[in-house]
């Protein structure tokens, strides 16, 4: 009798060690994953007002690109030595123009 009453002891004393291992262990994971969401969450706040930041500063330059492009006159280009040719200067039907340009950069093409 005493012999099963050990036996049966000796059992429950594993039974209850493992259980207290496997349940340090979930716990320890629980903690983990907590850690992990919490971390995450405070990242995005942040990746969130970043991004808030950015786009103000890029509605900034919008609008700032708009109020100056909107000053843009051909007058204002004339003021700077820019002003309007006709496209046909810069078009060329020659062949050799190609055959120049690749006997100058060493047979290359850029």
């Amino acid at each position: 009798m005493t012999a099963a009453y050990d036996l049966a002891n000796e059992h429950r004393r594993q039974i209850v060690c493992s259980l207290l291992i496997a349940s340090s262990c979930l716990a320890a994971i629980y903690v983990l994953n907590i850690y992990s969401v919490v971390s995450k969450t405070v990242a995005l706040q942040r990746t969130e007002k970043q991004i808030a930041s950015l786009s103000q500063g890029v509605e900034d330059l919008d609008s700032q690109y708009l109020a100056l492009s909107s000053k843009i006159t051909p007058d204002s280009l004339k003021e700077y030595g820019l002003s309007q040719v006709q496209v046909s200067e810069y078009i060329s039907r020659s062949s050799t123009l190609g055959v120049s340009q690749l006997a100058v950069s060493g047979g290359h093409e850029l």
